[in-house]
């Protein structure tokens, strides 16, 4: 049983985009940003996105699905609880190593969550 819940409303997905806070890699983009009143379990929430930039459906699957993947691995260790993320996979996503994509989602999430840790201790 996975450590997260998945984003599935395009209200959610929304929400993140308009006032997230982003991290930009080479295989991915994270979207962070804390959890609506509406998720009481705690966990966090993760939502994946593609666009049709980078190729057709067949090509979007693929980097949905090792998103996925990365996210099964990493998140349990790694996110913040009533946190809500999505990731975005970019053009470079379906030809990387599986580890680079590791790498940069364990940057990505240390990078907001330490973004998010020095806002509490400003008093934001």
């Amino acid at each position: 049983m996975p450590e997260f819940s998945v984003l599935k409303k395009r209200r959610s997905f929304v929400r993140l985009t308009k006032g997230a806070f982003c991290v930009a890699t080479r295989t991915l983009v994270l979207q962070a940003m804390e959890s609506e009143a509406e998720n009481v379990s705690g966990k966090p929430r993760i939502g994946y996105t593609t666009t049709k930039k980078i190729g057709k459906a067949h090509t979007r699957n693929r980097c949905r699905r090792r998103l996925r993947a990365a996210a099964a691995l990493l998140f349990a260790e790694y996110a913040m609880a009533n946190f809500d993320y999505v990731l975005v996979a970019r053009y470079t996503t379906e030809m990387a190593d599986f580890a680079t994509i590791c790498e940069d989602l364990v940057y990505a999430l240390k990078k907001a969550k330490a973004n998010f840790v020095n806002d509490e201790e400003r008093g934001k």
